[in-house]
């Protein structure tokens, strides 16, 4: 038997390892309060199990607090962001899933236990897997702490055509679209067609998922939407 004080909990952690799990192996950067929340908003999903609904809108209600929980815990950049992280979700959902439900029925260890072993099993996965992801995947982290002591949070996306360099300090130009308070300089880039000017500052610090603190990069600020990541990195790290 189940009790409806056991099952918040053991849903509530579930979601919660679920979520971590995702921006573990897909590389988005978020915050743990974010998270947190999120599994919280996870708790609406247990309605379709206490209400006596049929399969196509208990169906239908997962669907939509999936996508409001990708939401709150990754952001929402895109439609099409949404929609494949919240594969990735259903598919880590699964594996999950499956493995517990292996436990129970072999009865080799009590499947909630089992929970406590799932963020363990990630990190050494993460520690084998971690060269051989950063070969294929263009993603990385990105943190940028500014002057005025806020810190953004982004997932930046490795851009071989982005080899930006300002001519002031010799330093890497990465590229956000976000608004922040700097004390902005123009630096000057080509395109295929014309020579324009692009606002950048110098961050306090930044850190990237993979290459660590650096100290040789500017930030530029562009009014353009991303799909799929709100940072463009400068191709040139990857040289040193």
């Amino acid at each position: 038997m189940i009790y409806i004080d056991e099952l918040i909990i053991l849903n509530f952690i579930i979601d919660y390892i679920l979520l971590y799990s995702l921006s573990e192996l897909l590389k988005i950067n978020t915050r743990r309060y974010k998270l947190f929340l999120s599994s919280l908003i996870g708790e609406l999903s247990l309605i379709t199990l206490l209400l006596k609904i049929n399969n196509y809108l208990s169906f239908a209600l997962n669907i939509i607090v999936s996508l409001i929980m990708i939401s709150i815990a990754f952001g929402y950049n895109d439609i099409k962001t949404l929609i494949k992280n919240t594969i990735y979700f259903y598919i880590i959902n699964f594996f999950i899933g499956g493995t517990l439900f292996y436990f129970k029925n072999e009865n080799l260890i009590k499947y909630k236990y089992v929970l406590l072993l799932i963020p363990f099993f990630m990190k050494i996965y993460k520690y084998f897997a971690y060269n051989l992801k950063n070969i294929f995947s263009l993603k990385h982290k990105v943190t940028i702490y500014l002057n005025n002591g806020k810190v953004l949070y982004l997932n930046g996306y490795m851009d071989t055509a982005n080899t930006l360099i300002e001519p002031y300090q010799n330093k890497k130009v990465i590229i956000i679209n976000k608004k922040v308070n700097e004390n902005f300089f123009y630096v000057p880039y080509k395109t295929i067609d014309n020579t324009s000017l692009i606002k950048c500052f110098n961050p306090k610090r930044v850190y990237i998922d993979g290459l660590g603190e650096r100290n040789d990069i500017c930030i530029g600020i562009i009014n353009q939407k991303f799909i799929g990541y709100n940072c463009l990195l400068n191709y040139k790290l990857m040289e040193e």
